[in-house]
C-alpha cells in the first residue's frame, strides 16, 4: 500500500507543477485514478485516503513511520543487532521462541533504560508484531520433533556445514558474540 501511496504522491506533485492555465486534478481524483490503475494492474483493491495524500505531499510522514521512530522500545541499531542474533541462532540450529526473543529484548531495554523500562518488559504481543514487521528477515513456525529416520539422515554436506560453523565459532571466540 505504501508503494501505491508513493505513486499517488508523485502523481499529485506532478499535478501541482502544471501551469496555472491547465486544469489540475484534486486530491480525491488522484486517489481514485491511482486506485483504479492499481486494481487494473494487480486485481487487488486498495483504498487511499486523500487527507493522507495531502499530508505526504506536503512532506509529512506516515503515522506508522512516526510511531516506529518515536515509540519503539529498540533503537534502529538495537533492532539490527536483535535481527542478526535471531538469524544467527536459527542458522546454528537454535531458533528463538517468542518467549526467548522477549527475554533477549527485555534484557537489552533494561540495560539501556534502567528503571524507566517496565518490570513486565515489552508487551504481550510485542514479539508477534516484531516478527511481522521484520517478515523479510524472520518467520514464525512450529517446530516438529524429528522422527528417527529423519534424525539419522545426516549427510556429508550437513556435516561439513556444521563443522565449518563450529570452526567459525571457535576461531571468533567470545569476542564475536
Amino acid at each position: 500500500k505504501e508503494k501505491v501511496m508513493a505513486r499517488a504522491v508523485a502523481m499529485y506533485q506532478a499535478e501541482l507543477t502544471k501551469p496555472s492555465s491547465e486544469k489540475k486534478q484534486g486530491l480525491r481524483k488522484v486517489c481514485r485514478d491511482v486506485q483504479k490503475a492499481y486494481l487494473k494492474e494487480t486485481g487487488q483493491v486498495v483504498s487511499l485516503n486523500h487527507n493522507t495524500l495531502a499530508n505526504l505531499a506536503k512532506g509529512g510522514v506516515r503515522l506508522s513511520e512516526f510511531n516506529s521512530s518515536t515509540k519503539s522500545w529498540l533503537t534502529p541499531t538495537e533492532t539490527d543487532k536483535v535481527l542478526e542474533y535471531v538469524v544467527e541462532m536459527a542458522r546454528r540450529g537454535f531458533p528463538l521462541s517468542h518467549k526467548r526473543l522477549k527475554e533477549h529484548v527485555d534484557e537489552i531495554c533494561r540495560a539501556r533504560l534502567g528503571d524507566a523500562f517496565p518490570q513486565s518488559g515489552v508487551g504481550k504481543n510485542w514479539t508477534q508484531r516484531f516478527v511481522e514487521k521484520h517478515s523479510d528477515h524472520l518467520r514464525a513456525y512450529r517446530a516438529h520433533s524429528l522422527d528417527t529416520a529423519r534424525g539419522r539422515a545426516m549427510n556429508p554436506t550437513t556435516n561439513k556445514a556444521w563443522f565449518e560453523m563450529l570452526k567459525d565459532v571457535l576461531e571468533s571466540g567470545d569476542d564475536n558474540k
